[in-house]
């Protein structure tokens, strides 16, 4: 004897048919909606014990909490669709920047090396600039090369910018060129008579976009590392 599908499911007549083994509850008939609750609460009422009718402030309460979860759920898809919106745009104004010259976080730079107007060989210098920390009577900035030779050592002039610029014109101490290639920045701050660390940032050519998890990515020219979007703190040219 077969046993009629509303008989072991009493969900069908409902038309909510609930899961079964190798189903997914979030699945065709298997998901619940508003929709679904309230077939629900209607037939609990249609089916309850006139002795012991159901309590009217538990099912306020089973609705308000319902339709709590729906909108949340509505308010998940809302965002989602925003975050959706603004990587796009992230994208297309990051897009914009390909090809230009920017300031931005970082501690590696890399210099060029170009021709003076006489054609004799010249290096395109090393933009970089530093924030100063609370307090800080003086800052230096140290730039090495590859490896770890220091060619540059300069103090920052305290004339209250939180972040002034400074500049290498990638001379050696002895007057010669530097050699083309990546340096390393590092600035120490003086608070209270202490030495702390500064936050550092290079000048740097964005070469191309890409797109990551967490939004746009600018590959930098000379091999550095790339940056996001929000380490931009000036576009130079």
């Amino acid at each position: 004897m077969t046993t009629p599908t509303n008989a072991t499911n009493p969900y069908a007549s409902l038309g909510l048919a609930m899961p079964t083994a190798g189903t997914s509850a979030t699945s065709g008939t298997g998901s619940l909606n508003m929709d679904s609750f309230m077939k629900l609460l209607t037939t609990q009422l249609q089916n309850q014990d006139p002795t012991k009718p159901t309590d009217n402030s538990q099912m306020i309460a089973q609705l308000a909490q319902f339709s709590s979860l729906q909108g949340i759920s509505e308010l998940n898809t809302t965002v989602s669709g925003f975050q959706s919106t603004l990587q796009s745009n992230q994208v297309m104004q990051a897009a914009g920047l390909v090809g230009k010259a920017a300031i931005v976080k970082g501690n590696s730079a890399y210099m060029y090396s170009t021709k003076a107007a006489d054609g004799t060989p010249s290096p395109s210098g090393v933009l970089g600039a530093v924030d100063i920390p609370t307090g800080a009577t003086g800052v230096t900035v140290t730039l090495t090369n590859a490896s770890g030779q220091i060619v540059n050592s300069q103090s920052i002039a305290m004339n209250g910018d939180s972040r002034p610029t400074f500049s290498w014109d990638g001379k050696m101490a002895d007057g010669s060129n530097a050699p083309a290639g990546n340096y390393t920045l590092t600035a120490t701050a003086t608070v209270s008579g202490k030495q702390q660390a500064a936050q550092t940032y290079v000048g740097a050519v964005i070469k191309s976009v890409g797109v990551t998890n967490s939004g746009p990515q600018l590959n930098l020219d000379g091999g550095l590392p790339p940056a996001k979007l929000t380490d931009v703190v000036e576009i130079i040219g």
